[in-house]
């Protein structure tokens, strides 16, 4: 090989090779969970947070409206490329069923990176306590942390 050609190799071939086989290696990023806040006040429900797309944002929301026909749902989730909901349409359908089974009308719940946060207002620490497991067994791979107080 002549040294024209060895500066041709050298200097063209051999970084192009090993771009595309750093390209072919590289892992691709990864989707991180986003963050889903619902509130019941009353007879609405507030859904807000972040979901990989659309249909994942819609999937939550149905997944909600087939729960009650009762409340006001408003929709607050938005789209955000990169994340995606921290908990499938059917796990949020089972906690807001456990806060609706349990008659609490002024909840919050924060659900992110593997941990629900809870706050509730609620008639009487029996209550408490019913709601407290309820939510844990609705979502038994979730740290809850919980804020509960009582009426009475």
């Amino acid at each position: 090989m002549q040294l024209p050609q060895r500066v041709v190799v050298g200097a063209l071939v051999v970084p192009a090779l090993l771009a595309s086989v750093g390209m072919a290696v590289r892992p691709t990023p990864e989707i991180a969970p986003g963050h889903l806040v619902f509130a019941v006040r009353d007879l609405e429900i507030v859904l807000a947070g972040t979901a990989g797309s659309a249909v994942e944002r819609q999937e939550v929301v149905d997944a909600v409206r087939v729960l009650t026909a009762s409340h006001r749902i408003t929709d607050m989730i938005t789209p955000h490329a990169g994340e995606r909901m921290p908990v499938s349409s059917v796990v949020a359908a089972s906690l807001l069923a456990a806060v609706l089974d349990q008659g609490v009308t002024d909840f919050t719940g924060v659900v992110h990176k593997g941990h629900l946060t809870a706050s509730a207002r609620v008639a009487d620490p029996e209550r408490a306590g019913a709601l407290s497991d309820a939510l844990r067994a609705a979502v038994p791979g979730l740290r809850v942390d919980e804020d509960f107080t009582t009426t009475d």
